[in-house]
């Protein structure tokens, strides 16, 4: 199937039907041949990351607002005229009016034409120019200061490296490490100079994709063998895999998951990895203080739903998706799980607090509401983890003990 057609479905997809961009280009790119599935990846990422600086380069050309399936396909030229130097101008103009409805062929052609013509334009607008809203570039400098608010912002158009776990149920970290190609950045995280998800090592579960800053927030658990421990927002089941991992397969993990389908998500990989500790549950994170009595679990891991904020370089499209309100809504479910948690943890255990995003509202001053209504925890340690390295995605954690 022709690449940039590919490419344009799941922009759209993902533009206008509300599809999660990872999910998308996982089925997408099994059509596209091997030569051309790093195409589609690079235009589909490409153009959400700088979806407004694309769109600023057309905008104004246009007389009345046109469709959202012609802005994409305008927003997706664009991208390959100013930020891919290998395609010939004329193909990708070319390309774009095949691509069009009949009945704006000649808008398409006219609009990139003209394009071309006058070049690419330069604004003083962060927002335009990082292809962030206006609304979170203000958050951050709020929460964060300039200097770091930019920092951020210009991480998050940047490609992510992938990052490994080793799975020490099932491989060693000095057999892997005699692979060529593989890199420790730690005991357990690595990279390697190869496709990890295409290698024999994760199709037979002896290693993990997960990002090094995700890795960081089982450590903060001080797991040892035997402990009783509940993972209450547990899906996909990387972090649950970890525990398992660093318990050494002993004790007992119950994995709770809001959703069937994400629950059997988990299942599968614990199936994958050799995990046997575990229980996989169904069933709201709200609701799990009715399900088991107080003080059940040794340790309690609250990796809470989140506005994503921290994980933009991987997810482009929440920079177009999150609106100000959604973040109040869920401030408050992030609230409710943990209110409803803490008494299922024993006096003497930790319970680990952590999202993926950048915004204290969710972070900081969660916890210091928590606190405030539930003095029996004495906060240990947090840490903000900043998008500014290649192998970290933005994270927060927060470790508390129950006295």
């Amino acid at each position: 199937m022709n690449a940039r057609k590919v490419a344009y479905t799941c922009l759209c997809k993902i533009g206008i039907e509300g599809q999660y961009a990872n999910l998308m280009m996982r089925k997408a790119i099994e059509d596209v041949e091997e030569k051309d599935k790093g195409l589609v990846t690079q235009i589909v990422y490409g153009t959400l990351r700088n979806y407004r600086y694309c769109r600023f380069q057309w905008v104004d050309l246009m007389e009345k607002k046109c469709s959202e399936e012609v802005a994409i396909l305008l927003d997706m030229s664009v991208y390959q005229l100013f930020f891919m130097d290998k395609v010939p101008t004329y193909a990708i103009v070319n390309e774009a009016v095949d691509l069009a409805p009949k009945s704006v062929k000649g808008l398409v052609n006219a609009v990139l034409r003209k394009v071309v013509s006058r070049g690419k334009l330069e604004s003083d607008d962060l927002g335009i120019c990082t292809s962030h809203p206006d609304w979170l570039i203000n958050l951050w400098k709020s929460h964060y200061g300039s200097e770091t608010m930019e920092k951020i912002v210009e991480a998050n158009n940047q490609d992510a490296l992938v990052v490994g776990r080793i799975n020490t149920l099932k491989i060693s970290k000095e057999e892997l490490e005699k692979v060529e190609g593989i890199h420790f950045l730690d005991d357990v995280a690595f990279v390697a100079d190869f496709n990890l998800v295409q290698n024999d090592l994760f199709r037979e579960g002896k290693i993990i994709i997960q990002d090094e800053s995700s890795q960081q927030v089982a450590k903060e658990l001080e797991l040892v063998e035997g402990l009783k421990v509940l993972d209450t927002c547990s899906a996909p089941g990387t972090k649950t895999s970890q525990i398992a991992m660093m318990m050494n397969n002993t004790g007992s993990i119950i994995a709770n998951e809001i959703h069937e389908h994400r629950a059997k998500l988990v299942e599968d990989l614990m199936k994958k990895l050799g995990v046997t500790n575990t229980n996989v549950i169904v069933g709201d994170a709200m609701e799990l203080n009715q399900k088991y009595p107080p003080e059940s679990f040794d340790r309690i891991l609250v990796d809470a739903p989140c506005s994503g904020l921290g994980v933009l370089r991987r997810k482009p499209e929440i920079k177009q998706k999150i609106q100000p309100e959604n973040i109040d809504e869920i401030v408050q479910l992030q609230k409710d799980i943990l209110d409803s948690t803490g008494n299922l943890l024993k006096k003497g255990g930790y319970l680990v607090y952590s999202t993926c995003t950048l915004n204290k509202k969710e972070n900081d001053k969660q916890i210091q509401g928590f606190i405030k209504t539930h003095p029996e925890f004495e906060l240990i340690c947090e840490k903000t983890i900043l998008p500014t390295e290649t192998t970290k995605d933005g994270f927060y954690v927060a470790k508390m003990l129950k006295n």
